[in-house]
């Protein structure tokens, strides 16, 4: 079962139709083409020092022994991207002010759409309940508090 994030546009109800749900969990399109996954998630950015990073790993496989290290590199990259890619859209998304509302576990996309947007109506007509907010971030790009998500935590320690 995955998690997904949901997270809504600046100024937008829980329930509004342009809900993002963010899979968190493995990515085999990621693990494979990780800077094409991230520009297709719009991380431009990110998918550029991606594209840069696998273009000098193949340049260091041309190297007499470098082929092993280059390897060994790309696949870390790879694992990076394909399993702190949602964390990094959700992080990219977070500093254009959209808000988290909740973190649903899920058999698929379509279960998490229907779960949420059912508790979302329902709380529509509750105005006493609140959005969760466990994903705050500052227009830095620094955590000031985090939930537990993904590989690397960041809880603000060193």
């Amino acid at each position: 079962m995955a998690s997904y994030l949901i997270m809504t546009p600046p100024g937008a109800p829980a329930d509004d139709e342009r809900a993002r749900f963010i899979a968190d969990g493995f990515s085999w399109v990621s693990f494979f083409f990780p800077a094409l996954w991230l520009m297709a998630k719009r991380a431009w950015l990110l998918g550029i020092s991606v594209a840069v990073l696998q273009i000098l790993l193949i340049l260091v496989s041309t190297l007499p022994g470098g082929f092993t290290a280059a390897l060994i590199l790309q696949l870390a990259l790879s694992l990076v991207v394909s399993l702190e890619g949602p964390l990094f859209i959700a992080r990219k998304l977070a500093a254009e002010d959209w808000t988290l509302r909740t973190i649903l576990p899920a058999r698929n996309i379509e279960t998490a759409e229907e779960i949420y947007f059912s508790n979302a109506t329902a709380t529509a007509h509750h105005r006493s309940a609140t959005p969760l907010q466990s994903i705050e971030w500052s227009k830095t790009g620094r955590t000031e508090k985090a939930a537990g998500l993904g590989l690397f935590e960041s809880y603000g320690e060193r």
